[in-house]
């Protein structure tokens, strides 16, 4: 019975180790005819897609919260990630309340990972984090409630156009309003919150994939705790993967350039003769851009249900509800 459990835990993606807790249990009630429509409805997700068979690419699939890279149509790298955190529950009546009003302070959150293709074309190494102001009045407020010199100590710059103010001096107030007046940006360094690397890919939403200096959500079974950006656990092996065959840039380089200790003595002496024409016309200060020798194809899907490598069917949780959404279109127009 013990094997049994865990079987059924790794198999919806469960962290109880055996021990059978509140989402354990809840994935054990849901019935046979659940699990068929979440069947039926992935089926239908995969006929939306088609991935190459040869060609190398990079799968993120939201409710599994992991990032996969594929080559010959095999896995052979992959990663816990965290995504964007859940709307709330009665989000479709604050946004019909919202576009009346049109007041900000009425405006429900909307951190929704969406399902994405594109292309990685490049790295940003030691980044800097340009904060949104919808996170400027809801964490960053937050913060500075507790800690009144937070903006400082965390390594924050305070623009008024091109002035730059001292970050103490910002009121609570000043980041509560519609508008906000302010830049504010994080250096890079310890504690910033895009961490060490971030990897840009074509879209219209500012998505991106990015380490993260926050490590606890790694262990959570629901990793939706982002404003929308993929965090990624272990972005070195992905930053590997995309080095291959570049011309000027390799892992060695990589982690230096972000400050990780490297054995190999010579790759340290050859970075040290090449840094200046490694970071030339893709760097600003600390921060470089690497910009990829070829793009690698980026799949941010939702996928509830999935058989493995292995000829075993996984099912995870429906997270953002698309689920039932899909279920009742599909019904009501007599699709399944």
């Amino acid at each position: 019975i013990f094997k049994s459990v865990q079987q059924f835990q790794r198999d919806n993606g469960l962290n109880d180790y055996g021990v059978i807790g509140k989402n354990t249990v809840e994935r054990l009630n849901i019935t046979p005819e659940e699990y068929v429509n979440t069947i039926k409805l992935n089926l239908e997700r995969f006929r939306w897609n088609n991935y190459p068979d040869t060609a190398s690419y990079i799968l993120v699939n939201i409710p599994d919260f992991r990032l996969f890279i594929v080559e010959n149509g095999k896995k052979f790298f992959e990663s816990k990630v965290c995504a964007g955190s859940k709307r709330p529950k009665n989000f479709a009546d604050r946004m019909e309340y919202y576009k009346k009003t049109k007041r900000w302070t009425d405006k429900p959150d909307d951190w929704e990972t969406l399902n994405l293709y594109g292309k990685i074309s490049y790295m940003v190494l030691n980044p800097t984090w340009n904060v949104p102001q919808s996170i400027m009045r809801e964490e960053i407020v937050y913060k500075m409630k507790k800690d009144s010199s937070y903006l400082s100590t965390h390594n924050f710059k305070v623009y008024l156009d091109t002035l730059e103010l001292n970050p103490d001096s910002i009121k609570i107030s000043d980041l509560s309003v519609e508008k906000i007046p302010y830049k504010i940006i994080q250096d890079p360094g310890a504690g910033n919150a895009l961490g060490k690397i971030k990897f840009i890919f074509n879209n219209p939403f500012g998505i991106y994939l990015h380490d993260t200096p926050n490590r606890p959500p790694f262990k959570y079974d629901n990793r939706a705790v982002s404003h929308g950006c993929i965090r990624v656990e272990n972005p070195m092996p992905l930053a590997e993967f995309l080095l291959r065959d570049h011309p000027k840039w390799n892992i060695d380089f990589l982690k230096i350039e972000i400050g990780l200790k490297v054995e190999n003595k010579d790759a340290v002496s050859e970075y040290a003769e090449k840094r200046e024409s490694l970071r030339k016309y893709a760097s600003l200060g600390k921060t470089t851009d690497v910009v990829l020798s070829k793009k690698v194809p980026l799949y941010i899907d939702y996928y509830t249900a999935w058989v493995d490598d292995n000829g075993v069917v996984n099912f995870r949780a429906d997270v953002y509800d698309r689920d039932r959404v899909l279920l009742e279109y599909l019904n009501h127009n007599k699709l399944i």
